[in-house]
């Protein structure tokens, strides 16, 4: 296979992991009814559908969200405290890797790849040396999953990543840019290589259409063509070319969406490898198990028994008023009684033929034991995450004592120290390519 094939073959691997993604992700954001379920008629439809033909009307009580952001808090708190205690003890941290730090606002980067950590299991950072806008330097991105492959490894490090590269979006001036070298001739060919896929639009650079072709991925994110219509697909492919790692190096392409080759490059980094961070969590097997998928079942199972509970609720009877028609007096009507019967102090009248008097209806809609299923649920939330109500920073009962409270804390911070040393480690491999990138 060529280099562009085995690159697409990854990406094509990948798909399972871009729509797992997708499904962890609209859960997380709120978006929890869209599961695809059979309804009695063997027809395929959505949980909203199912719920809205059945009668009930989908409510949607999102705890995951209130769980990642709480992972996230302790974590920018831990860096907090860190540095709070290498500043009282006098530890400096390295220059070279401070002002990346600073430039760069890695502190904000993390948290939010720390999220993505959490939702999909997937840290990817790529470090490089170019200039922008900026100025010159070394700089970090994250790197969206969905726009991210690389071959099947098992080893956590990453020691076994033989083929890894991204998807860019560029417009062509851009590509003539970074690619051309100053060398018109170049420059021409690569409008030459995209023009022949791709439509010219005035004033928009090029617009994609292979797409129709190849097809959308999951994820949203298409192989062949850039979201935006003005912009041009641009593979990156970093592959390590040799027999051993002490004799062989990582060499560099870029490719457009044909197959044609638009650069390479050997690695031109001090550290002479790719320039991509990348942690999958937990890698078992080489699969991906993220921390939200633990509790995809009970949020659930919490969004239906809510809207179980406010079906019964809304169907049952709130002051309905039982007023036999023999009870209606001569010249009155029904809505004068339904007035008077809302006033309060009111007098309201009836036949002396009456053979039963008026009588208000309250139903207290049967559903404890959902209520207590309900409980139960949100409580195995909190066991199964490791996330308890203290570390979330809710308001604690006038019982708990403040030492109890804070063992509660460190209990669920125990819980979650896989993650958050999982996730450091990644940010070590990151700091150590960032301060040998030149």
């Amino acid at each position: 296979m060529t280099v562009f094939e085995s690159a697409r073959g990854a990406w094509e691997a990948c798909a399972g992991m871009r729509a797992t993604r997708a499904r962890l992700k609209n859960f997380t954001y709120g978006r929890q009814w869209d599961d695809v379920v059979i309804d009695h008629k063997g027809q395929k439809v959505s949980e909203y559908e199912y719920a809205s033909r059945g009668g009930r009307r989908p409510v949607t009580n999102n705890l995951l969200r209130s769980l990642v952001k709480s992972v996230v808090g302790r974590f920018r708190q831990n860096l907090l405290a860190s540095r709070a205690a290498g500043a009282e003890a006098g530890v400096a941290d390295d220059a070279g890797l401070e002002h990346v730090r600073r430039v760069n606002m890695l502190d904000e980067l993390d948290a939010r790849a720390l999220e993505e950590f959490l939702i999909s299991g997937c840290a990817v950072q790529k470090v490089c040396y170019e200039r922008r806008f900026e100025g010159a330097g070394v700089w970090v991105d994250n790197v969206n999953p969905d726009r991210f492959f690389c071959n099947r490894y098992l080893d956590p490090r990453g020691s076994d990543i033989r083929l890894i590269g991204m998807l860019h979006e560029m417009s062509l001036p851009e590509m003539k840019m970074r690619f051309g070298h100053n060398n018109r001739r170049r420059q021409r060919d690569l409008a030459q290589v995209y023009s022949r896929g791709v439509g010219v639009r005035d004033g928009l650079g090029l617009l994609s259409s292979a797409s129709t072709l190849i097809g959308q991925s999951d994820g949203g994110v298409s192989w062949a063509s850039a979201g935006d219509p003005s912009l041009c697909r641009v593979i990156e492919v970093w592959t390590f070319e040799g027999e051993s790692r002490a004799g062989g190096a990582w060499h560099c392409r870029y490719f457009a969406p044909d197959g044609s080759l638009i650069d390479e490059t050997v690695s031109p980094f001090k550290h002479g490898s790719h320039p991509f961070a990348v942690n999958m969590y937990p890698l078992t097997d080489g699969e991906v198990h993220p921390f939200i998928e633990d509790v995809i079942d009970q949020q659930r199972h919490i969004n239906h028994l809510i809207t179980t509970i406010d079906h019964i609720l809304a169907h049952s009877a709130k002051g309905a008023l039982l007023y036999p028609q023999d009870a209606l007096p001569p010249g009155y009507s029904y809505q004068e009684i339904i007035d008077m019967w809302a006033r309060p102090g009111a007098v309201v009248p009836v036949a002396a033929r009456a053979t039963r008097m008026p009588a208000e209806v309250m139903s207290q809609g049967r559903c404890e034991g959902a209520s207590q299923l309900l409980d139960l649920e949100m409580r195995m939330m909190q066991q199964i995450s490791g996330v308890s109500s203290a570390l979330q920073g809710q308001s604690i009962g006038g019982n708990m004592s403040a030492s109890l409270y804070e063992t509660q804390v460190q209990n669920s911070t125990i819980a979650l120290l896989d993650v958050f040393e999982t996730f450091n480690s990644f940010r070590s491999v990151r700091d150590r390519k960032a301060i040998t990138t030149v």
